[in-house]
């Protein structure tokens, strides 16, 4: 999105003329905090303005022959006026640092610095097969902090902070203690433990291992107590709660186990390697299940591209991987839709043989060009945001701004993300935001991001994962015209010397335009299609 400067819009002086009479309303306040966020030609001139209201007021009472002091008084009274205004000078610049987000820093001391942020796992959930939890939404990339962890159904794979490796099979109940280790309390896990994770712990209620730089599997029930098969290395075994003692440890070495009941009898068992996923089982069942994604995905292409409403369907799978092509596969316009890649690069989409764009630079984008103007529109993509290197990061740009119908789907850093439309002079912008909240584990993880607009209803909702997270009842609508425009970046025209940074940091691997406004479970359905 991309305002005017202030001596082209007489709506710019106006609400900068009643922010210093102090008539302003709440939108219109609303909307003088836009412009600030965008112009800051702006934000000078609002200082000054206020700076020289401040000044005719006292000049004002004076020539009014208002006389409050004496002769004698006049330079005191000049002092007091020179510094009114330096803290009216001061109290200006805080408020527009207000209005551009800026109050955790300006609540800050000038001592103190701003607090880090703080991590509060102690492990991180790396893989997961099918898996389905209960009192929680874990996903990969999570960091797991103490406390217990439910798996309903599915396999994952957890990495302690210490180095050790967990393989846990529902359905299982494990508590997470600290990174060296945890409690059992029902269910299957394999655990590989490598010497610099010496000391790594499991409980269960019947029974403390320690491990001392090995692999082994454990199984808890109800029913029959636990189950311990040493695979590799050793382990001691204790009663719960009596680890520091030593001398009261019993070791058991590879191929060695033993079934402790709930009473507390003891059998010797066989350590069996085939009862427990290891890592080459597991790597094999995420092979699978990445390619049945992959499968199912290349499936429903065809249906897709016969879909009425399709507009463009940008799927990422080039040809040739040397193309510089980012072809549209929907059919309906030849290779007139066709973007043309500018600096990005090929790489690796959501599974093993999908492709997808990684833009990093400055300089990276797909140029496109989609004709045609449409009074509803549904924009889906599939990303991997990286980071925010910029206060906005460009999904799908219009060139410039200033005609009517030209759009801006983009991310702010500050946490939003936002349809906005130019809709003439008047009402110059309107932008349908949505919260936009990045976790750390966040970042490099694949999400499909959806947009509706909906000329009809006067409607935007934005979506995250098939989840509706925003809706926004606009109060103007035109039609959407695309026309020249970018995915991954933007081409503000007209500003060669000054052009502004917001490129996408990611990677992008399928881009959809509907001329449709899709309902929720439509897009549900988009979702579940693509899923990785």
């Amino acid at each position: 999105m991309e305002g005017k400067l202030m001596s082209d819009d007489p709506r710019h002086r106006e609400l900068i003329d009643g922010y210093c009479s102090g008539t302003l309303s709440d939108s219109e306040f609303q909307e003088l905090e836009e412009v600030l966020c965008q112009l800051p030609e702006l934000r000078r001139e609002l200082l000054e303005s206020r700076m020289l209201d401040s000044d005719l007021r006292d000049h004002a009472v004076g020539q009014a022959g208002l006389s409050l002091y004496s002769e004698s008084d006049s330079d005191s009274q000049e002092r007091r006026t020179v510094r009114r205004l330096r803290h009216e000078v001061w109290a200006m610049a805080a408020v527009i640092a207000l209005l551009l987000g800026g109050m955790a820093v300006l609540l800050l001391s000038p001592d103190e610095e701003p607090r880090e942020r703080i991590d509060r796992g102690v492990a991180v959930l790396t893989r997961t097969i099918d898996a389905k939890w209960s009192g929680s939404d874990w996903r990969e990339g999570d960091s797991v902090p103490p406390g217990i962890v439910r798996l309903e159904s599915g396999t994952v794979e957890l990495e302690f902070y210490s180095g050790a490796s967990v393989i846990l099979e529902a359905p299982a109940e494990l508590e997470i203690v600290s990174e060296d280790g945890g409690s059992l309390l029902v269910g299957k896990l394999r655990a590989q433990v490598p010497l610099h994770a010496q000391g790594f712990t499991i409980t269960t209620p019947e029974v403390e291992l320690v491990d001392l730089g090995t692999s082994f599997g454990m199984q808890v029930s109800s029913e029959t107590g636990t189950a311990i098969h040493v695979f590799d290395g050793e382990v001691e075994l204790f009663e719960p709660g009596q680890s520091g003692r030593r001398e009261n440890g019993e070791s058991l070495l590879a191929g060695e186990g033993r079934q402790i009941a709930n009473d507390g009898e003891v059998a010797v068992i066989a350590a069996n390697d085939s009862e427990f996923v290891g890592p080459t089982e597991f790597d094999r069942r995420a092979r699978a299940r990445l390619e049945q994604g992959l499968q199912q995905w290349q499936a429903n292409l065809p249906t897709l591209r016969e879909r009425e409403d399709l507009v463009a369907l940008y799927d990422f799978q080039p040809a040739d991987p040397a193309s510089r092509v980012l072809e549209d596969r929907s059919g309906t316009s030849g290779a007139e839709q066709d973007g043309s890649i500018i600096g990005a690069g090929w790489e690796s989409g959501r599974w093993p043989g999908k492709s997808s764009l990684e833009f990093k630079r400055p300089s990276d984008r797909v140029r496109v060009r989609v004709p045609g103007e449409f009074e509803s529109l549904t924009l889906i993509t599939w990303v991997r945001v990286d980071g925010f290197d910029n206060q906005f990061s460009s999904l799908l740009l219009s060139d410039g701004w200033g005609r009517p119908g030209a759009l801006h789907w983009q991310i702010h850093r500050e946490g939003y993300i936002e349809l906005a439309v130019y809709y003439g002079n008047r009402k110059e912008t309107y932008n349908s935001r949505a919260p936009f909240t990045m976790r750390p584990s966040d970042f490099g993880r694949w999400m499909q991001l959806a947009v509706v607009y909906d000329g009809a209803t006067g409607v935007v909702t934005h979506f995250r994962d098939g989840i509706l997270i925003g809706r926004v009842e606009v109060d103007a609508i035109v039609p959407l015209a695309i026309g020249d425009a970018e995915i991954g970046n933007w081409t503000p025209g007209g500003e060669l010397q000054a052009r502004k940074i917001r490129h996408f940091n990611g990677r992008v691997d399928e881009f959809l335009i509907l001329d449709r406004a899709l309902i929720e479970e439509e897009v549900k359905e988009f979702y579940r299609w693509g899923q990785p």
